[in-house]
């Protein structure tokens, strides 16, 4: 994979609008007029229409939301381990992996493609009638808050956490918002990244006034709640308090019962009323035997199995617990159950961005550290009971409590990519204590290879660019 600024930067100003066009599903039938420069590309509402869809399209390809990007935070952590026939990742897993290997090269080209469909449509205005400009603006803001996730998705897979160094100072990722062929950027700091981040959020909100009616586009709503974790992760709990209230408040989402909670992801119901943000995986555009869930199925790849570590916290009872199956052709170190949280073998399964239960536990460890305890209790206890209503209310304090608060975001979130970066932004290394199949089982706070590295590449062609550091 050659260097993602030569590729997504420099070579789209040459070959101009197709690249927007020619990777989506909706535009596999280009015409020669298509391949023109965006200024002449992008003049109508319908034109504006078609570059979102392409930006949402980018994010459902294998090198980012349709695979890897969801898989590594958990198969580095202790939620997973490797079956024996492992291969696709097992780099990462088994902390060994180097900058010239497929996965860094791949998502770091993909999430700049993304970047850079995002950037065409935010630096370009056109004149729309009024009667439309609602419409021309929701597709402005999604741009931008589509670029700002996918700069804090960068920044958390090949940066360490914010609070790393007291200031944020330490390497980001290199933030580009305009289109120039010339560019070798260097990396921003990780404090740069987030108030980008935060910046693209809050400019996108007040264009967002239009209720796209399903959960695999952004809402208004939805940002705030994309915005509401970007505050989690810079331990700014005030704001994420006040921006999980917003979300919880803004009554657009309702909370799944135990009764329906199997529903959220089952591919007979991709739209669950929880569901603030989803990646589309419909049969016209899956990553089939590439998706996520062939990671876990045994009727797919079946590289990587949930670990006992997880497993055995969750109560029999739970509903959570269903969402793993057993496979009775696997027996010994590798156990019999499997991850069945993506059960659709062809890639039918739509990868969850956030979800309301998120957002409660968001609002639960934000006001834990703000010093209200009594509200953080109340929402930890509405998510614990919902999964197994005989569950007895959370009570505990302190240090007890902000445990029991990170053990249900553990249950909860599992197998969505999350588990290592819970980790790590509380200073923990990773430890497979039962059953442990991996060469390594202990991975102490703080490690270089909690992230990825910077592409070599990436590093071979931009002298401004730095590695980082054990790599």
């Amino acid at each position: 994979m050659k260097n993602i600024f030569k590729i997504s930067i420099k070579a789209l100003l040459l070959l101009g609008f197709v690249f927007i066009t020619s990777c989506g599903k909706d535009f596999l039938d280009l015409k020669p007029q298509q391949s023109v420069d965006t200024e002449s590309a992008l003049q109508t509402l319908d034109d504006f229409k078609a570059a979102i869809t392409g930006v949402y399209d980018q994010m459902q390809n294998a090198n980012y939301y349709g695979r890897y990007f969801v898989l590594l935070p958990d198969i580095m952590s202790e939620d997973v381990k490797q079956n024996a026939s492992a291969n696709r990742a097992k780099e990462w897993a088994e902390y060994n992996g180097t900058a010239t290997d497929f996965i860094p090269e791949n998502l770091w080209s993909n999430f700049y493609q993304v970047v850079d469909r995002a950037n065409r449509i935010i630096n370009k205005d056109i004149e729309v009638p009024g009667a439309v400009k609602d419409e021309y603006d929701q597709i402005k803001g999604e741009a931008l808050a589509l670029r700002a996730l996918t700069f804090f998705d960068l920044c958390r897979i090949y940066a360490q956490h914010y609070t790393y160094t007291a200031d944020a100072s330490h390497p980001g990722i290199p933030i580009v918002t305009e289109i120039d062929p010339s560019l070798k950027p260097a990396r921003n700091t990780v404090k740069e990244v987030y108030d980008q981040v935060i910046k693209d959020m809050n400019d996108a909100i007040p264009l967002m006034k239009v209720n796209p009616g399903s959960d695999v586009t952004l809402s208004q709503t939805a940002v705030k709640a994309l915005l509401a974790r970007v505050y989690l992760y810079k331990e700014d709990w005030a704001n994420a308090a006040a921006m999980a209230d917003a979300v919880i408040s803004s009554g657009d989402y309702t909370l799944a019962t135990n009764a329906n909670y199997l529903d959220v992801f089952n591919t007979t119901d991709p739209s669950s009323v929880e569901n603030i943000f989803e990646i589309s995986m419909i049969p016209t555009d899956n990553n089939g035997s590439n998706a996520l869930g062939g990671m876990y199925l045994n009727t797919g790849y079946g590289d990587y199995l949930p670990s006992r570590d997880l497993y055995d916290t969750i109560p029999d009872g739970d509903v959570r617990k269903q969402l793993f199956s057993i496979d009775n052709t696997l027996s010994g170190i590798y156990d019999s159950i499997r991850v069945a949280k993506y059960p659709d073998v062809n890639g039918y399964n739509n990868t969850k961005v956030i979800r309301l239960s998120e957002i409660y536990l968001i609002r639960a460890e934000a006001n834990y550290h703000l010093g209200n305890e009594a509200a953080a209790q109340a929402d930890v206890t509405l998510i614990r009971q919902r999964g197994l209503p005989s569950a007895p209310a959370v009570t505990t304090t302190g240090q007890a409590l902000l445990d029991d608060i990170l053990h249900e975001r553990r249950i909860e979130l599992c197998y969505e990519g999350q588990r290592l970066w819970d980790l790590t932004r509380y200073k923990k290394g990773v430890h497979r204590v039962k059953q442990c199949t991996s060469v390594v089982c202990d991975i102490p706070y703080p490690s270089d290879r909690f992230v990825l590295p910077i592409p070599q590449a990436e590093i071979d062609v931009n002298p401004n660019i730095v590695q980082n550091s054990g790599y």
